[in-house]
């Protein structure tokens, strides 16, 4: 079993291939966030309040609660998936410790405004790429392009059988925050865990191929297709087996896997154009998402709900994704910075978006049924 010391060692080599100075390994992508998000607010403790796009992954909002921090979700363009310009402008709340461009599917964001907006209100802007591993925009890794970067490694992303997450930063004062709040938490060094963490990357790669997905479909425990808002997750440090997984992972396969899905997003895309009742988010032309998976926006709900049941019925593992917008989960109302905020695009984006599986197991047949199903079968 790897140690301690050798995870270690491995991370480093992980940092300079991202080329960044400073990295820390945890147990998953939200634990991640969460040292990152305490670790500001040390630096800040005056500050409170951590901006969001409006519509992202709940694990977003349990990590900001569990920090023991205010929501600000703010309006995003459908079309980009990116903040909403007016609604990033809007942001000079003085107690604002930081915006969290999510880089939703692996679409990377507009750094540049969201970084302006950062200087003038003083905050600090967290690239959260837990789903945007290898994505590059104007040249630069989502990742790496704020004063702090995380990554997820769990089920669903750019390296999902893997597991763990990563805390990244050049700034050695953030780095110092970061490394006294890290040394305090408890490690993964357990046989337990790593047997878990085996039997979980087994798991996930026998049943990531469309033909079996009705495998774990079948399973409600899974809980595929759902998305939960849960602040009482699991803390501690990664899990050295972890670390060495995910250094030959990253360094021999990421590169290949995220070419094959911007391959399978396209034809997918291509496939769907002209359809009066699906449409894709725009790629920007200077950026390279890594499609963890591709989103459609179907015409209205109901189109949204039949084209997953048709798909998931012909085994392929289509999803209709978080279920609302940030800020109309359940529970989330007392910590968000302000009551009755609502932001209506990402809440109409949350009734129509459905996610297609992208991945390299995706066939050439596969793809072909997901278009022939759409653009024949769904009325």
């Amino acid at each position: 079993m790897p140690s301690n010391r050798d995870a270690q060692e491995r991370l480093q080599r992980i940092a300079a291939r991202l080329g960044v100075k400073h990295i820390f390994g945890m147990c998953s992508g939200r634990t991640a966030l969460w040292l990152a998000l305490k670790s500001l607010h040390r630096l800040q403790p005056a500050r409170d309040v951590v901006a969001v796009p409006a519509y992202t992954c709940f694990s977003v909002p349990a990590a900001i609660v569990r920090a023991g921090l205010k929501v600000h979700p703010v309006e995003i363009e459908p079309k980009s998936l990116d903040f909403d310009p007016a609604g990033l402008a809007a942001l000079r709340d003085t107690k604002l410790l930081c915006i969290i461009p999510c880089n939703l599917f692996g679409f990377p964001n507009d750094i540049s405004a969201i970084r302006r907006t950062a200087r003038e209100t003083g905050a600090y802007v967290i690239d959260d790429a837990a789903q945007a591993l290898g994505s590059t925009r104007n040249g630069q890794r989502a990742g790496v392009r704020g004063d702090v970067g995380i990554y997820s490694l769990g089920r669903g992303k750019s390296l999902g059988s893997v597991g763990g997450g990563l805390v990244v930063t050049d700034s050695d004062e953030i780095a110092e925050a970061i490394h006294s709040k890290a040394a305090a938490l408890v490690d993964g060094l357990s046989a337990t865990a790593g047997g878990m963490l085996l039997l979980k990357m087994f798991s996930y790669s026998l049943c990531i191929h469309p033909r079996l997905f009705w495998i774990p479909n079948s399973l409600p425990f899974l809980k595929l297709g759902t998305t939960e808002f849960e602040p009482s997750f699991t803390i501690s440090r990664m899990h050295p087996l972890a670390a060495a997984l995910l250094e030959q992972q990253l360094l021999e396969e990421l590169d290949g896997m995220n070419e094959i899905r911007r391959a399978n997003a396209k034809a997918i895309t291509s496939g769907l154009r002209g359809s009066c009742n699906f449409e894709v988010p725009t790629e920007e032309e200077d950026s390279k998402p890594t499609f963890v998976r591709l989103p459609v926006v179907a015409r209205d709900r109901a189109t949204r709900d039949r084209a997953v049941g048709l798909l998931r019925n012909g085994g392929i593992g289509a999803a209709a994704f978080y279920p609302a917008a940030i800020c109309d989960i359940p529970g989330i109302e007392r910590y968000k910075s302000e009551r009755n905020l609502h932001c209506i695009h990402a809440e109409e984006l949350s009734q129509r978006l459905f996610t297609l599986p992208v991945h390299p197991f995706v066939e050439p047949q596969d793809i072909r049924r997901m278009v022939d199903i759409l653009a024949t079968k769904v009325r």
